[in-house]
């Protein structure tokens, strides 16, 4: 299919492309992965698109102690190579080198994904795990949202129609253990089932850990009380029960990929072999 006509607008800072989202009616241009097959498929039909890729101060990896601040321009190939996050974010640097293929990863954008909000995406996840917060700035000012809050369902953020996600602040946690593991049909493909995890592991008892789930919910899915049973001593069978639970406490949906039975199940063998090696919990 052929994408609905619109206008393109090529701003001269974020100021300027602020000033004309404020107008309504426009969509954000990133790296574009997501938003080209929407307006092909009619998805989303804006009246304007506005480019943000002129825009070079949404693009940064900025180290401030406690926290890594990561503008929405960065592309996924740049965090892979970016030393900063390897050493402080190891688990967002593992996820991006797992998103798409290299030509994706050469173009899409960690704000595009994470303002996307597809069910299925890698980044949502792991900004769960971490407790990130976003950045949402607008032509009247800005506010601060966390990951919790930001994903609403399936590609609905709190982004409101005026703002641009302008970067994500991660929190440094050291010397926590972690993996990002999907289960994909094919290679590059979307995630059936992805799963993230940090945890703080002292003594071989777990002292702080975050799980989270990408493609078993309409949107990205950290079951907060379940991961209480894993505190402290952890032994197979605590795995596994955990894994149970934690796949019954969802409805994942049915599509192409997958049955949300075949999901479920995924879903619980993934949390398995993932906290095992993690954990280090030898069968």
């Amino acid at each position: 299919m052929f994408p609905p006509q619109f206008g393109y607008y090529r701003p001269s800072s974020l100021a300027d492309a602020l000033d004309f989202m404020s107008g309504g009616g426009v969509k954000p241009l990133a790296g574009g992965q997501s938003l080209i097959p929407m307006l092909k498929f009619r998805l989303v039909q804006p009246k304007f698109l506005v480019d943000l890729n002129p825009l070079r101060e949404l693009y940064f990896v900025r180290d401030e102690g406690k926290t890594i601040s990561i503008g929405s321009m960065t592309k996924h190939s740049d965090i892979v190579k970016d030393l900063t996050i390897k050493n402080k974010l190891p688990l967002l640097s593992q996820t991006a080198s797992k998103v798409g293929d290299m030509q994706v990863r050469n173009m899409g954008t960690i704000g595009g994904s994470l303002s996307n909000a597809d069910p299925s995406a890698d980044y949502p996840a792991v900004a769960l795990a971490y407790d990130a917060t976003m950045i949402l700035v607008s032509s009247s000012g800005e506010r601060n949202v966390s990951a919790k809050d930001f994903f609403k369902g399936p590609f609905t953020t709190e982004l409101k129609e005026d703002e641009i996600l302008r970067e994500i602040k991660f929190p440094v946690l050291e010397g926590y253990k972690f993996k990002y593991e999907k289960i994909v049909r094919r290679a590059g493909d979307f995630a059936l089932v992805g799963m993230a995890v940090l945890a703080k592991v002292e003594n071989n008892k777990v002292d702080d850990i975050r799980v989270a789930y990408t493609g078993v919910s309409d949107k990205p899915y950290r079951p907060y009380e379940l991961e209480k049973m894993l505190i402290g001593s952890v032994t197979l069978d605590k795995i596994k029960e955990f894994a149970e639970k934690v796949s019954n406490s969802v409805n994942p949906p049915s599509d192409s990929r997958g049955s949300s039975s075949y999901r479920r199940k995924v879903m619980q063998l993934v949390t398995i072999n993932v906290l095992k090696e993690v954990l280090g919990v030898v069968s």
